[in-house]
């Protein structure tokens, strides 16, 4: 679709990020050149302010970390077995509580007696998993039946009666001939492993379209909808998870999902957001790629543990009944999954949130023939998260009319500016400006007190920092996958060298594309969704979690002994 044109408001806000960035690069230089002493005041501010973000993050992740493996011990299934009364649920959770011999145990059990309590307060007795039905996008172009075969098989094993789950393989037209033929492989293959597996065929050249991942989701939910009428199955009883082609779920994720809908106060106020881990292929990556891989899913741990900032990334779930109320995704947006958290945001007037999962999908980390391609792909993957500054026309007006407390309406904005104006800046500010005054800042500023310290300064508070990099180290040597036989001990030892390369890949995979992304937009040179290739070099490396738990041993009865009433149906 030819881009529609812009608003003057819209080129306004459009402008605003890329001008912070260049503005900071000017007066960068200019200060370092005509004042020194005042950059070099900042620098020291700007570090520390880095070494408590630094902390602070090390602390949310190793917090979350625990809750994490905590929660992948439990069949989520079986508790939803047992939401049918909730006053039976809350023995349960007190004898649970007694027996835990972990902290995190111990709280997360109390907490859900509180939150059990407050819903039988409400006038809620209980919630049976089996009266909804999860659908499961998958939007492809181009991805090979093998990767999608994968993303079935986990499907297919998942912990949950597979006659509550329907599939949606969402296809392209403009991918022509070899789509459709992946398309009917995957179908004739898995068509039967669910409750209903449709395929669409999203046209091409649609009116008011961006080609991307948004508009063939939109479409492909859509074009089910009339079917879903036709099985008698309403939109308040489906659950949607928009996922990437590539990901793998966790065997718990759907009894996962299921249970916080179940004890949600408000569940189709909520969306539902797991963690991300990029191991499919981790091993077979390049140590550049596994750090920027291993640095996205440490920020969603950090993120999730911290829930008034979390938002919807990549694949999640949410209620059909949302997603219908605010139509769908944006089909003119490059980045959806994270827009239609402020779509839903916007349309309950602030009532609305994202509740962390602290359970695992796997994902493909970039990977191409080349050691080169594989760099160019992963800095555009990169470049496409960091256009989410698309949003600000459409996000920052709406916040700011929206009639919510000061405060709330305050924080979010200043969330959403400073996560773009420091993913652009953060890097080359920390890395090159320290420098700056020391080289154009003259002979008098060299040969002063300041100049003098300045470096040494700099470089304890970044050491201190680094430190809780050890946190990072110690829990992505935990959570990879065995390795490959194909490899020796060698490449293990290289997980833990490969953290010598953030300084390098902070700046290359972090700043200089978000930098790139705001100032193709204030440029108005707009970007279409790039789809990240997908290779793989032997099979994947990611588990599904774990055949049983600590509170059963495999399935529940109700997953393994469900009917099945499957079928394959196609919609084109």
């Amino acid at each position: 679709m030819p881009f529609r044109k812009r608003k003057f408001q819209e080129r306004i806000w459009e402008i605003v990020p890329g001008a912070m960035f260049w503005a900071t690069v000017f007066f960068a230089l200019f200060f370092s050149r005509n004042h020194p002493v005042w950059v070099a005041l900042f620098i020291i501010l700007f570090d520390l302010y880095w070494l408590f973000k630094a902390i602070n993050g090390a602390l949310h992740l190793l917090s979350a970390y625990k809750i994490f493996r905590f929660f992948e011990t439990i069949n989520w299934l079986s508790y939803c077995d047992k939401l049918l009364d909730f006053k039976s649920y809350l023995l349960f959770l007190e004898e649970k509580e007694r027996g835990a011999g972990k902290r995190v145990a111990q709280r997360y059990y109390e907490h859900e007696q509180s939150r059990i309590r407050k819903l039988l307060a409400l006038g809620r007795a209980g919630g049976n998993y089996r009266d909804y039905y999860h659908l499961i996008v998958l939007p492809f172009v181009n991805e090979s039946a093998e990767v999608l075969r994968t993303t079935f098989e986990a499907l297919e094993k998942a912990n949950y009666p597979q006659n509550r789950l329907m599939v949606v393989l969402a296809s392209e037209e403009r991918a022509g001939e070899k789509a459709a033929q992946t398309a009917r492989e995957i179908s004739d293959k898995f068509g039967a492993a669910f409750y209903k597996l449709f395929v669409t065929v999203h046209p091409d050249g649609l009116e008011g379209e961006i080609k991307g991942k948004s508009a063939n989701a939109s479409w492909a939910v859509k074009s089910v909808l009339p079917e879903l009428e036709r099985l008698g199955i309403g939109i308040d009883n489906v659950l949607v998870s928009n996922f990437d082609s590539d990901t793998i779920v966790h065997r718990e994720y759907f009894g996962r999902v299921m249970y916080e809908f179940l004890t949600a106060e408000k569940p189709y106020r909520r969306s539902y957001q797991p963690i991300a881990l990029y191991n499919n292929n981790i091993w077979d990556s390049p140590s550049f790629i596994r750090v920027v891989s291993v640095s996205n899913s440490f920020w969603q741990f950090i993120e999730s543990s911290r829930p008034n900032r979390l938002r919807t990334f990549s694949s999640h779930s949410m209620t059909l009944r949302a997603l219908v109320d605010v139509d769908f995704w944006r089909r003119d947006l490059v980045n959806e999954d994270g827009y239609i958290f402020w779509q839903c945001f916007f349309r309950y007037a602030g009532d609305y949130e994202v509740v962390p999962l602290f359970i695992s999908i796997s994902l493909d980390t970039c990977l191409d023939a080349s050691y080169k391609q594989t760099l160019i792909n992963q800095y555009k993957q990169k470049r496409r998260w960091a256009y989410n500054v698309e949003y600000y026309p459409s996000l920052m007006p709406a916040l700011l009319k929206m009639k919510i407390s000061a405060w709330e309406k305050i924080y979010k904005v200043y969330q959403f500016i400073e996560g773009n104006y420091t993913w652009a800046t953060a890097s080359i500010v920390i890395s090159a400006l320290g420098w700056l005054p020391l080289i154009i800042g003259g002979q008098n500023f060299k040969e002063s007190v300041v100049a003098f310290n300045l470096p040494q300064i700099t470089s304890v508070l970044m050491t201190i920092a680094t430190i809780f990099l050890i946190f990072s180290v110690l829990i992505n040597i935990v959570l990879l996958p065995p390795r490959p036989a194909k490899y020796s001990v060698w490449r293990t030892i290289n997980m833990y060298l490969q953290w010598f390369l953030v300084p390098i890949v902070s700046v290359v995979f972090g700043s200089l594309p978000a930098a790139d992304a705001q100032t193709r937009l204030m440029a108005g040179r707009y970007m279409e969704f790039w789809v990240t290739p997908k290779t793989r070099k032997g099979a994947i490396q990611a588990s599904m979690g774990r055949t049983g738990g600590a509170d059963s041993d495999g399935k529940s009865a109700a997953a393994a002994n469900a009917p099945g009433a499957k079928a394959n149906s196609g919609l084109k």
